[in-house]
């Protein structure tokens, strides 16, 4: 299916995210549009009507909607992958966060379906970097069983690390996200068996996964993410391509990296 035209969407709805998202429906269970907004907000999503009629005319300008649609053709391609919907919109650039941690874009990916948030001023290797990581994500939850409803803290810990590696094996290490280098292998193996070995069963979905993937409260920031990453490393180090690795189970990967699963007994 490829990208589809959000950019005439956005000007046939005025750009009221509210309107487009009720578009979107069909494609959320006939959630209502507002809970779709309030979700893809949460990955950058623009905010407003204002916002949109900011950005919109801009990133025609710079065709972003044929240059995400060309990157997304190439990792396609490499992965021999689904071919999913694909949308674009515009980010929201009034996200401190996302613009301070994220150079101002985000994304959100499903077995079926992939969202970008992007601005005028992103540039290929970075939009490059965008895709690669989330249509990896979409590759992986179509291995893993019922398209990953049912994923682990785990399963979530090597995804983040095979779906980084890709980017760095097809955009280059210079794109990788900064927090591939926040910490030594001895802190993340102490993350490892402090903060995921304890909740490795943890569905995706509890509160908790999060806090311990992003560094929220007093994790370390990003530290689920790091040690995922280290984990692919190790294996590729050892070895193993990302495609063999693409294929394996969350707790043989990690396994295979030397961060075994079982909680150690009081010392």
């Amino acid at each position: 299916m490829g990208l589809l035209p959000t950019d005439r969407w956005l000007e046939e709805d005025e750009g009221d995210p509210l309107r487009l998202c009720a578009r979107l429906a069909p494609l959320f269970g006939k959630m209502p549009a507002r809970e779709i907004y309030s979700y893809l907000r949460l990955y950058g999503m623009y905010r407003s009507t204002r916002q949109a009629e900011r950005l919109l005319p801009e990133m025609k300008e710079r065709r972003l909607w044929e240059r995400l649609g060309r990157l997304y053709e190439r990792q396609r391609g490499i992965w021999k992958g689904p071919d999913v919907p694909v949308f674009l919109l515009p980010a929201d650039d009034e996200n401190r966060k996302l613009v301070r941690e994220f150079q101002g874009k985000g994304g959100v990916a499903f077995a079926d379906k992939l969202f970008f948030f992007l601005l005028p001023d992103h540039g290929d290797e970075e939009i490059a970097a965008l895709v690669a990581h989330e249509y990896n994500h979409v590759c992986r939850l179509k291995q893993l069983p019922n398209e990953g409803e049912d994923a682990t803290l785990l399963d979530a810990v090597v995804m983040e690390g095979l779906a980084e590696h890709a980017v760095a094996e097809t955009v280059g290490v210079k794109q990788c996200a900064g927090w591939t280098k926040y910490y030594t292998d001895r802190e993340m193996e102490r993350f490892w068996r402090r903060y995921i070995v304890p909740n490795q069963h943890l569905p995706v979905s509890h509160p908790h996964t999060s806090r311990i993937l992003y560094g929220l409260g007093w994790h370390p920031k990003m530290g689920g993410y790091a040690v995922g990453y280290a984990i692919i490393r190790r294996c590729l180090e050892r070895g193993y391509s990302l495609a063999q690795l693409m294929k394996m189970e969350a707790k043989d990967i990690a396994e295979l990296a030397g961060f075994s699963g079982k909680q150690q007994g009081a010392s």
